[in-house]
């Protein structure tokens, strides 16, 4: 295990950008396993899915604070089904869930799609951000907004729209 050689300060600066408090309503917080790089179960590129995840939401603000957490296989290290968005590889691709959430009232997020490439992984991860960007209430948390509109909603508003989810695949 690594010693680090320098005291820290007390200053916040110390600990790095990541420490830092957000002013606005953002992704908080990317939870990620080791992925196919360091984990004998990793079933895709994760680095490679994280990078294209920080492009895509960094200086977005919505409603609320917004966790994801990305797992490099189905064993869920990142506890993706109990993040706001959640991503999950399989040998056939990724899966997206939303929805989920933590703390004193848990909820496993819903599937949105599955077996899809990292491209269309994120790209659905962006469009259910904007989505919920737009229609959610002010401190609305994911979990809460799901409980409130219902999946049925999500599929028909916002599933059409994305071409490459045929309607049946989500269950």
């Amino acid at each position: 295990m690594p010693v680090l050689n320098r005291k820290m300060g007390n200053d916040m600066n110390d600990l790095g950008p990541l420490a830092k408090p957000e002013t606005a309503p953002c992704v908080k917080l990317v939870q990620a396993c080791l992925g196919t790089t360091w984990c004998k179960y990793g079933k895709q590129d994760l680095i490679g899915l994280i990078c294209a995840i920080d492009e895509k939401f960094k200086d977005q603000t919505f409603p609320a604070k917004i966790r994801m957490g990305v797992s490099g296989c189905p064993r869920c290290c990142s506890e993706s089904h109990l993040r706001d968005i959640g991503i999950i590889a399989n040998p056939k691709g990724w899966t997206v869930i939303f929805g989920g959430n933590g703390g004193t009232r848990p909820r496993l997020g819903d599937l949105i799609a599955r077996d899809h490439s990292a491209d269309e992984a994120v790209d659905c991860a962006q469009r259910l951000a904007g989505y919920y960007r737009s229609h959610a209430k002010s401190h609305e948390r994911t979990a809460r907004f799901m409980e409130r509109i219902g999946i049925d909603l999500l599929k028909s508003e916002l599933l059409s729209l994305i071409p490459y989810i045929p309607l049946k695949k989500v269950k």
